[in-house]
């Protein structure tokens, strides 16, 4: 199957900044997918806000009211890491007027290119793109009018060679809650179409991952068939170690003496910052630590000494510097992939059309986490 790069929308910039972009996709040809590429400027004072936190839903529709998929922009940002293998190509740069940047893939195959899996567009009498995003504007958000969507679709939809495809891979979210203190969350899996994986998301500022959800659990019939258990913890060094899954994230933040940052890691293994310096008599000396780790919330300890020959003592830097940053954190940040048998190969799909009930059991350990259960099933097979 030959499959065609093209452009959906140009690096359009938005004239709201918070609205929903409607794109309509080609009537004909199969989809395998689309490189969503967004991005926005810093404000004057710095960028804290992170781009997939803007985006509140991407969503493709067919026939106004047919959700072929469906994720909020945090879900989105762990599926691609998921997907990929590590985090998502990204300009992570929260300095002043920087233009931050992310990619993120919406796909209907199981990677750009499935030649046996993708959306066949001529089943629909029209599908659509939705990009629903309000960034924050704030001299430490964004610049107001800079929000901007670049859309590439893979498409086959040469009229002489009109590929066939076993059917499509619908994402979903399944389920938004925040976490109790204690007990278990109960999902009922739909028994429609079966799942090739799903992913839990959890988080909770400046707390460690496998707390607020301690243990996963999907059980068909009550309870007679267990297909998958695991603990929080488990389940992302499973993810790391058979999944090949890269923990490590990386970019620039912006801060002083006693900021703290979150690096969305999930859990702090090991993290480094260095500043972006230049040595001088005037600068003196500049040494910047990181004082402690919480979850994946860092503090920053950042010192000066402007003159070496007038004092020995470092004195607190208050001023916010550009800091490079790498952090390693377990499995993907805050989040579990489940997946069902080898990643990608569908004919160890969990299908739950035979079964009398299919259940997500999650167990809560702590409240306060924010969680999305979403979930990727096989339509048409």
């Amino acid at each position: 199957m030959k499959w065609y790069r093209r452009f959906l929308l140009d690096q359009e910039t938005q004239s709201s900044d918070a609205a929903t972009r409607r794109v309509p996709l080609p009537r004909t040809g199969v989809l395998s997918g689309i490189e969503l590429r967004l991005a926005c400027t810093n404000g004057a004072t710095s960028g804290l806000e992170r781009l997939f936190d803007s985006v509140d839903r991407v969503e493709v529709v067919a026939d106004g009211s047919n959700t072929l998929f469906s994720l909020e922009g945090t879900e989105l940002y762990r599926w691609a890491h998921a997907i990929i293998g590590k985090e998502p190509a990204h300009v992570w740069d929260e300095g002043p007027g920087v233009v931050q940047r992310l990619t993120l893939p919406v796909l209907f195959g199981r990677a750009f290119g499935d030649d046996e899996w993708g959306l066949d567009l001529s089943q629909f009498r029209d599908v659509e793109l939705r990009v629903q995003y309000s960034p924050t504007i704030a001299a430490t958000g964004f610049v107001t009018g800079t929000f901007q969507i670049h859309a590439v679709m893979w498409i086959a939809d040469n009229p002489n060679n009109q590929p066939g495809v076993r059917g499509y891979i619908r994402t979903t979210q399944v389920k938004a809650f925040t976490t109790a203190a204690s007990g278990d969350d109960i999902t009922e899996l739909a028994r429609r179409y079966s799942y090739l994986d799903m992913l839990v998301y959890c988080r909770e500022a400046a707390i460690a991952d496998g707390v607020d959800i301690t243990r996963a659990l999907i059980r068909a019939n009550d309870g007679a068939w267990v297909p998958f258990d695991g603990r929080w913890d488990d389940i992302q060094a499973m993810n790391e170690t058979a999944e090949n899954i890269d923990g490590t994230h990386k970019g620039v933040i912006f801060a002083g003496d006693a900021d703290t940052v979150d690096l969305h890691t999930g859990r702090i293994l090991s993290a480094f910052i260095s500043p972006y310096f230049t040595q001088s008599d005037a600068n003196g000396i500049v040494t910047v630590n990181i004082a402690s780790a919480a979850g994946d919330r860092i503090t920053v300890s950042a010192s000066d000494l402007a003159d070496a020959a007038a004092t020995t003592h470092f004195t607190a830097s208050a001023a916010d510097r550009r800091l490079n940053f790498t952090a390693k954190g377990l499995g993907i940040g805050s989040a579990i992939h489940i997946p069902f048998g080898d990643k990608g190969d569908v004919s160890d799909a969990l299908d739950p059309r035979e079964l009398a009930r299919l259940q997500l059991v999650l167990t809560q350990g702590a409240d306060g986490g924010i969680t999305r259960i979403s979930t990727r099933e096989l339509v048409g097979a």
